[in-house]
């Protein structure tokens, strides 16, 4: 499965983005925010991932 590279780098930005609004917000529930910042970091990895993993498979055209 071949993923584009500017879609990962998108979602990876916007992940990144959420975390740090997530994180400097207060909410009634400590709980609700761990779980959604944990969401939005396995989000983050698994983006980092494939765009580093898809870029190494994909050719370089000359």
């Amino acid at each position: 499965m071949r993923i584009n590279k500017d879609l990962a780098e998108a979602v990876l930005m916007l992940s990144c983005i959420s975390l740090v609004l997530v994180g400097t917000t207060e909410f009634d529930s400590s709980s609700n925010k761990t779980i959604i910042m944990i969401v939005l970091a396995i989000l983050a990895v698994c983006m980092a991932v494939a765009r580093f993993m898809g870029g190494k498979k994909q050719p370089v055209n000359e």
